[in-house]
This record gives C-alpha cells, structure tokens and sequence, in this order.
C-alpha cells in the first residue's frame, strides 16, 4: 500500500524531513571546529573542522539514518515490517541514543591541552543538534500517538527449583 507523503502523519513528516536534514548536515566540515591563534602580534592563526562522519559519531550518524529509515518503511510500506515489535519504539530510542552520541562527541572532542587551540562544535553541530533533537521528538510523538506500549518485564516469576541430587 503505496502513500504520499501528503496522507502521512504531521509526526511521521517531520521526523522524515528532520532525519534527512541531519543526514544532510552530518557531511558539512563544520561539525566540529579547531581554531589556533598563537601569542603575539605577529601570530599564525588557523582553524579547521571536520564533519559528523568521525570517531563515535560515525555510530551517531548511523542511528539517525535507521531511525529514519524505519519511520519512512513504516510510514509507506508497513506491511514489510514483522508485526509484534514497537517500531515506534525502536525508531525513538536509535534516534535519542544517535543524538546523545553526535551531542556527546561535539561537546568532548578530546582534550587538545595546547595554549591557545580552541575546539568545539561549529555552526553545522549546532544545527545537527536541532535536527536530530527534532527527530527524536517527533518518534516520541508518533510513538504516543500511535498507542504502542512499552514492552513489560515481569519480574516477578519465581525462577524454577534446583534440580534433586
């Protein structure tokens, strides 16, 4: 059952739009920037940036491409997805855990310890934040909105009795 993306949900559309704009901000060389400027009058200065296709955030970005993979084959094709699984659900908590990643890995680059060398995140981080903070609420939304339920662990089992010797 083919739909538009017209007929989707307000949630549903912007997690897509939201997703595909992160994805698209992950490969801007500003994600997270170093700047050097050196003592004196007469200083070098210099500054770089890489993207979000680096160390742990690499694992970040590929949270966030199958969250939104999972909204999107559940928004046109659910019938592809076994039944039985909250994938509402899943597609919340790859979301959160890519964007605590890509947060995390912005804000503690490494510990440069060189006078004068400043690194952080850069304005492409900035606005990967947003985006991927407004993918994980809107699967937060479309989780609520579709009724799903946290899966129960009961506890509350008595473990079976040791076997006679």
């Amino acid at each position: 059952m083919a739909a538009d993306f017209k007929s989707l949900g307000k949630f549903e559309q912007g997690a897509l739009i939201s997703g595909a704009v992160a994805i698209i901000l992950s490969f801007f060389g500003s994600y997270v920037t170093a700047s050097y400027d050196g003592p004196g009058s007469s200083a070098i200065t210099s500054s770089a940036g890489t993207n979000a296709w680096t160390s742990y955030a690499t694992l970040g970005i590929l949270l966030i491409i199958a969250a939104t993979a999972i909204v999107a084959v559940k928004a046109f094709s659910k019938e592809n997805l076994p039944d039985g699984v909250p994938w509402s659900l899943v597609a919340l908590g790859t979301a959160g855990l890519g964007t605590v990643l890509l947060i995390l890995r912005a804000l503690f680059p490494g510990d440069p310890n060189f006078p004068g060398l400043d690194v952080g995140p850069g304005w492409s981080g900035y606005l990967l934040w947003i985006a991927c903070i407004a993918l994980t609420v809107f699967t937060f939304l479309s989780f609520k909105e579709s009724g799903e339920k946290i899966p129960e662990i009961k506890k509350n089992d008595t473990p079976p009795a040791p076997p006679a010797a």
